[in-house]
């Protein structure tokens, strides 16, 4: 097999984790870019979300957590929530640190998806798509195709964030 139709075999092998990538980029744009621009702080309306709908219709399990350690902190959290969207956004739309981005991504659509208390296999769960497709990112080389992965893969190939 000559070395063009092997480029063409893995850009054809690739292409989901590619699309699934940048898809996800967008989504955690456009969120973050949601409470970037708000004239108000995130913090009220993540306080009252976990009050009225976390408290109350989140997995039973998950709303100690609520209680005693995020609502009492809430502007830390508030800012945590807006740096790792804004990471996973930058991460997934330019390829850098794919991986990583992805770890970071299945982590806070995990906590999403637990304040909610929707079943993971439930039609109306976004975040539990979206975790579908973080696996196919973290599983695959997404950031290697169409990404600044794929240098960084080239100069330190035993990185696995690449």
């Amino acid at each position: 097999m000559s070395g063009a139709s092997k480029n063409v075999e893995r850009m054809a092998r690739l292409r989901p984790a590619v699309i699934a990538r940048l898809y996800l980029g967008m989504i955690f744009c456009v969120a973050a870019g949601g409470k970037l621009i708000q004239p108000v702080d995130f913090t009220g309306p993540m306080s009252g979300f976990l009050s009225h709908v976390a408290l109350r219709q989140g997995y039973v399990w998950y709303a100690p957590f609520v209680q005693n350690v995020v609502l009492p902190h809430a502007r830390v959290f508030s800012i945590l929530i807006l740096v790792a969207e804004s990471a996973i956004a930058l991460g997934m739309l330019f390829g850098l640190a794919t991986r990583a981005a992805a770890v970071v991504a299945i982590f806070v659509l995990f906590n999403y998806a637990s304040a909610k208390g929707a079943p993971f296999w439930s039609p109306g769960s976004n975040d539990s798509a979206d975790i579908v497709l973080c696996l196919v990112v973290l599983l695959g080389d997404g950031g290697r195709t169409w990404g600044i992965d794929a240098s960084l893969h080239k100069r330190f190939p035993r990185v696995p964030f690449w």
